[in-house]
């Protein structure tokens, strides 16, 4: 059985920004997730935080951009 996140603050008023998940569920090197943090979003990969962006916008164009140059 196959755990997926679940959205948590779909009650709350004022969320900030959502997270949200890029890549393989199963593959560790390929998946990216976005989480809130206090000034925006953390990228997360392979359980490190690489980058802290303040748009869901700029954490993805940096998730594609660190996709790019590990290839």
């Amino acid at each position: 059985m196959c755990m997926q996140p679940t959205n948590s603050c779909i009650l709350d008023c004022n969320p900030g920004p959502l997270s949200f998940v890029v890549g393989d569920w199963d593959d560790a090197v390929s998946f990216y997730a976005a989480v809130p943090c206090s000034k925006g979003l953390a990228v997360i990969n392979q359980g490190n935080v690489i980058k802290i962006c303040r748009t869901a916008s700029s954490a993805r164009k940096y998730i594609e951009k660190h996709q790019k140059r590990r290839k």
